[in-house]
C-alpha cells in the first residue's frame, strides 16, 4: 500500500497507514505534540478538516508558473490604454507575474 498523505487546515500532515485510516506525522509549527495521534479519516475530516492530498506527482510550482504565465499575459493588454498610469500599472503587474513564473519553474527544475 502507497502510504496517502493529506495536509489538513493546520497544514499538519497526515499519513494513511491503513485503509480509512490516518495517524499525524508532522506538525506545521514544527512541534512533537500529539505527533503519532491515529484517528479515521472521518474523524480526522471532522476534526482537522477539510483535507487535501499530497500529490507527489503532481508539480504544484509548474501549474501555478502557468497560472501566472495567463495573468501576465492578461494584464499585458493594460499598457495599449493611452492613460499613461494604467499602462504603467499593467506594465509592473506583468513583469511581477512573469518574474514569478520564472522563479516557480527554476525551483522546479
Amino acid at each position: 500500500m502507497r502510504d496517502r498523505k493529506f495536509l489538513d487546515c493546520d497544514g499538519d500532515t497526515w499519513t494513511e497507514y491503513a485503509p480509512g485510516m490516518l495517524r499525524l506525522t508532522k506538525r506545521a509549527n514544527g512541534e512533537s505534540l500529539f505527533l503519532g495521534t491515529e484517528s479515521s479519516v472521518e474523524d480526522t475530516t471532522g476534526l482537522h478538516g477539510p483535507l487535501t492530498e499530497i500529490r507527489p506527482d503532481v508539480d504544484v510550482r509548474a501549474l501555478l508558473a502557468d497560472v501566472l504565465e495567463d495573468l501576465a499575459t492578461s494584464v499585458g493588454g493594460y499598457e495599449s490604454y493611452g492613460d499613461e498610469m494604467t499602462q504603467e500599472i499593467g506594465y509592473r503587474m506583468r513583469e511581477v507575474f512573469a518574474g514569478k513564473a520564472r522563479e516557480l519553474r527554476a525551483e522546479s527544475i
